[in-house]
């Protein structure tokens, strides 16, 4: 641990004032479609091929 704040304190030392902040190091432009809404399944629809329903949710084994 004690290496790698070492490592960043030598970082902290370059002058950094005029750089723009990123997330990723090549430009990235989102791909994302616009919202449309469409018709979809009834809430019974969607239920009736689960193998265990409880007439509002899908029924599965606990996790935790």
């Amino acid at each position: 641990m004690g290496r790698i704040l070492a490592y960043v304190e030598k970082l902290n030392v370059l002058d950094t004032a005029g750089v723009t902040p990123t997330t990723h190091a090549l430009d990235v432009t989102n791909a994302f479609r616009d919202d449309v809404v469409q018709p979809s399944l009834s809430q019974q629809e969607a239920l009736a091929n689960g193998p265990r329903v409880n007439g509002e949710a899908f029924v599965v084994p606990k996790v935790i």
